[in-house]
């Protein structure tokens, strides 16, 4: 719906999120609470919608118990008659988070290459998560429908990839007796992608922000 649209700039959110220009500090945890969430469900449901599949959004995400681990969406989608629940779990850690590093939005494709190298080595060990913040998307949580094929997704904002390779979506081997794979998302290099084949602005889906935006103007009035 067209009220749940929210246009985002690409080159904007690279400069706020990677390049840690002077005057994003002290805002980025702030904007993460407003929009971090919706726009990590945006960007993949608009990376996936790109290529040809039919995408829903669902909530909440969790184990089916009133306790124990909750995830960020459901991503159900639908290519050529299959059907996958993706269990998402977002990670808006970028530039300005512990440990992060700053990464120009026109960095070089060997250094973008290396970026996401270190960074993926910072994320994985080799068969798991490092940071149980991220492992919890490897709990099996209770789908919207039963016996439903179930995978599970990350989602992060930082540009990462195992081999430095340009595709923001792809997949790692478990050895995990629920999933056989995980499944990885860059926020950043799919919007450096875009980028680079001359899309500046997006439309993407951000329900709550919407909402959240809508608070903001009416609380309070900038003079």
């Amino acid at each position: 719906m067209t009220e749940n649209l929210v246009e985002i700039d690409v080159l904007s959110l690279l400069q706020f999120f990677d390049e840690k220009v002077p005057a994003s500090r002290y805002h980025a945890t702030a904007v993460v609470a407003v929009a971090g969430e919706d726009m990590g469900v945006g960007l993949i449901a608009h990376y996936l919608r790109q290529q040809g599949l039919t995408v829903e959004v669902l909530r909440p995400c969790t184990q089916g118990t009133r306790r124990g681990v909750r995830l960020d969406r459901w991503i159900h989608t639908i290519h050529d008659g299959n059907a996958i629940y993706y269990q998402v779990e977002i990670k808006n850690w970028s530039a300005h988070a512990i440990g992060g590093k700053a990464l120009e939005a026109n960095a070089s494709p060997n250094e973008l290459a290396a970026h996401k190298i270190e960074r993926w080595s910072r994320e994985w060990d080799g068969s798991t998560f490092r940071k149980s913040g991220a492992r919890k998307v490897l709990t099996p949580m209770e789908p919207p429908e039963p016996n439903s094929r179930v995978e599970p997704l990350i989602v992060y904002w930082d540009a990462m990839h195992p081999s430095g390779e340009r595709e923001p979506f792809f997949f790692v081997p478990l050895e995990n007796p629920a999933f056989s794979r995980v499944w990885i998302f860059s926020m950043s290099a799919y919007l450096r992608e875009l980028l680079s084949s001359g899309i500046s602005k997006v439309m993407l889906e951000m329900p709550d922000t919407v909402q959240r935006v809508w608070w903001l103007k009416r609380l309070f009035m900038i003079l």
